[in-house]
This record gives C-alpha cells, structure tokens and sequence, in this order.
C-alpha cells in the first residue's frame, strides 16, 4: 500500500498553515513539541517556566513531530497549535507498508546503536547512514553489551576498520559495566539527538542512564531471538542534564529512508562520493560503467566490498 498522495489543494492548504505567523502578537506563544500521541500534542512552552501543555491541532497542519518548534494560542478553554516554524530538517523513514512516516524534526545527531546480541545489520546500518547524510546530521555509531565481547576481540563486526577511516565516530559501550556511559553524555552535549535501533539492542536501557532521571520502559529480552520488545510506543523528546535534548523514537525492524529524490544514493556513501570524482562519467551510477574509478577503489581494496555492495543493493531498490 502506497502512502496517501495529497492533493494539490491539500498541500496548498498545509503550505498556508505552515506560513510563519506574528510573533510578536501577544496571543501567539512559541513552543516546543515533546510529544505527539493521537489527537493531541505536548508542547513545552519557550516563553514562560509554564508546565507542558497538551495542544489541538489547527486543520492541514500537516505532520507534526518530535522536535517541531511551533506557534499556539491558548484560551481558558483549550491550547491549540495554529502554525508550525520552518524545519532544520525532517528525519523519515519508509515502513513496511510503504508509506512515509516522520521520525523527527531539527535533528542535528542521529545515535546509531548496534549491539552485540542481536548482531548487526551492517545494511541496516548503511541506511541510518544514508539518512543522516541526504538530511546533514552528524551520526553516532553505538556498539552497546560491550561486556559480552571476547576480550581477545577489539573490533567486533569491523566496524572501527570499516566507518572509523570514513570520519564516523563509533563509542562502545556497556550498562552492566557502566562503560562509556559519561562519553556518551558528552556525545550528545549541545546535540538535538535521535536515538534510534533494532529492538533488543539496549536502546532504553542507554536513554534510562544518561537520562536516570526519567521512567524509561525497558522490556525483556528473548532467549530464543536474542531480541527485546518495543518497549517505547510513542516518540519523546527528553532535555538531557548537560545540555542538548534527546529524542526516544520506537524501535524500527527496518529503517528505509525516505530518499531525496534531488540527490544521488552515492551521496549518501561518503567514501562512493569521494572517489566518484574521478569518474570518466559525471553521470556514473557505478555499476558497470567504463572507467569508473568506484569499481577501480573496490577492485583496490581502497572501498570495502561489503559497503559497496549495500550502495548497489539501495541504488536498485531506489530504481
């Protein structure tokens, strides 16, 4: 099933709502949306110490989401969202139904966490990737239950040898042992921050420590499958206690990204999109085209394989 296809009429309608309105008028508040469930959203108020408030929403909106900043009115009988500000960026993904869903907005980190039980999906994670790349948001790679690592093995799945040279940064780290927890902390100082992952890779649990404060949801982990329950059911934005925010996303089997169509999947690889340079082709899809010097960095062994694989297998769902 395709996702719904607005109407020119439609998107019309949601542009004019979107419009940035007056400021300055007294009955106009800015805000910040923490959370969004049914009908109703969660703002946090920017220009009072007021407790968060639940807000309607005015008609043809559009899609609001964690990290919106937005405009509302409050009444003594109702506080309701009347225009949404321009976005840094929209974080989306595509679901197993094939329609667009919204993760986040004005997202500058997007916290990759892989584990050691389930294993990774390292085309999974070429997709998290892509995705911070087309929206220009910085990645974080986490390798979390580092304490169930041999310790004879200093880089599980090759990560370090794989995206440490491409200019990702990769943080092991363990709850049992506390490992790197404060690191993280760090990480995400000054961040607006998207934590996202498979079920089972200890999502919860690291949002729980570098933020002891909250009551995180932590479900139990399957014997057989090695994986968790979606224990977050609703998307939240969380303020972390060194500055920066943290936005808690449900747990995604599959994340497809919603590719932009103005830019190339190679775009997305930044090792591809480096070497690409100096193809004979500006045009090269780097399949099997004559001179191009991807398939030459491949055949080098200057462009791992594995990586170049998952850029092919994306260029051709993307087709």
């Amino acid at each position: 099933m395709a996702g719904r296809k607005l109407s020119q009429q439609q998107k019309r309608r949601i542009q004019q709502s979107r419009a940035v309105v007056d400021v300055n008028d007294e009955h106009n508040h800015p805000g910040l949306v923490i959370s969004h469930r049914g009908g109703e959203v969660e703002v946090e108020a920017l220009d009072s110490t007021e407790p968060n408030l639940q807000c309607n929403l005015r008609a043809n909106l559009g899609s609001i989401v964690c990290g919106d900043r937005v405009i509302y009115q409050q009444t003594e009988q109702e506080a309701i969202i009347i225009a949404l500000q321009p976005r840094d960026n929209l974080l989306q993904r595509v679901d197993g139904f094939g329609q667009v869903k919204a993760v986040a907005a004005n997202v500058s980190q997007l916290i990759i966490c892989l584990s050691i039980e389930p294993q990774p999906n390292l085309f999974l994670l070429d997709q998290y990737l892509l995705s911070a790349e087309q929206q220009d948001v910085e990645a974080l790679i986490v390798l979390n239950k580092i304490d169930l690592l041999d310790d004879q093995d200093s880089d599980p799945f090759d990560l370090l040898r794989i995206y440490q040279p491409l200019g990702y940064q990769i943080l092991y780290t363990s709850i049992k042992q506390h490992y790197h927890i404060d690191q993280l902390q760090q990480h995400c100082r000054g961040h607006i921050n998207v934590i996202s992952g498979v079920s089972g890779v200890g999502k919860s649990s690291l949002t729980q420590a570098i933020l002891p404060a909250e009551d995180i949801r932590i479900g139990e982990i399957s014997e057989a499958s090695k994986e968790g329950r979606h224990t977050t059911r609703t998307s939240r934005l969380y303020h972390l206690p060194l500055g920066g925010d943290l936005i808690d996303t449900p747990g995604v089997r599959g994340f497809n990204p919603l590719v932009d169509p103005g830019l190339s999947i190679a775009a997305g690889f930044r090792e591809i999109s480096a070497a690409a340079q100096a193809c004979k082709f500006s045009n090269c899809k780097h399949v099997n085209e004559p001179k191009c010097a991807v398939i030459s960095a491949v055949e080098a062994g200057e462009i791992d394989p594995g990586r170049y694989q998952n850029y092919l297998k994306l260029l051709a769902e993307y087709r």
